[in-house]
């Protein structure tokens, strides 16, 4: 039974750590008031499934060359990037869109925080996604995903400040449950980590 709970664990570890991934994703697309009309990659935000048609790359290219100081079509271009997975070109279009006066608000520190993370920029992401949550600090997905940044990188006392943080939030949030037990275990508190690890699997 342990066994059976501990793979359930697994694969719920999976499906969140896709479903934090989708949600940053959803959240960067702007609603469609925030766009200049005039801009031909709109429809890259009106379709149902943005990214991976190189069309769109080379229409948001395109409005670049006739507009190369508007900020909004490289913070595009890096939404192309990210969807595509090319992460370091999504870091570097986020970082022009910057340069360009995009707004440094809590959704851009999410999205270039992830971009930086995913395509192994450690520290930047880090750095990034702390901004986030200085303008936003009940960020769910920016809790968690710094939380797993750290637990992968082996600074369990970091991890466990941030799942404790996420659960503050989420207290019935079993997949944060069972990797702040996992962080507890890997830090040398293995009494504690179990105790955690058996609460998140309890219901399973």
């Amino acid at each position: 039974m342990l066994y059976i709970r501990i793979l359930c664990m697994l694969i719920l570890a999976v499906l969140t750590v896709h479903t934090a991934y989708s949600r940053t994703r959803n959240r960067m697309i702007p609603c469609q008031g925030e766009l200049n009309p005039i801009c031909p990659a709109i429809m890259y935000y009106n379709s149902e499934s943005p990214g991976g048609d190189s069309s769109w790359l080379h229409a948001i290219k395109a409005a670049i060359e006739k507009e190369p100081k508007e900020p909004l079509y490289y913070y595009a271009l890096g939404v192309i990037y990210f969807n595509n997975r090319q992460f370091a070109e999504s870091v570097a279009a986020f970082e022009e869109a910057e340069e360009k006066g995009y707004k440094r608000d809590a959704d851009y520190y999410l999205h270039i925080g992830t971009a930086c993370l995913q395509s192994k920029q450690y520290s930047k992401g880090i750095h990034h996604l702390n901004h986030c949550l200085n303008q936003r600090p009940d960020d769910t997905v920016a809790l968690q995903t710094i939380a797993q940044a750290y637990y992968q990188h082996q600074d369990y006392k970091q991890a466990i400040i941030y799942w404790e943080q996420l659960l503050h939030i989420q207290p019935k949030n079993a997949f944060a449950m069972f990797m702040l037990g996992k962080s507890y275990m890997a830090h040398g508190d293995k009494k504690k980590g179990e105790l955690w690890c058996d609460k998140a699997t309890a219901d399973l």
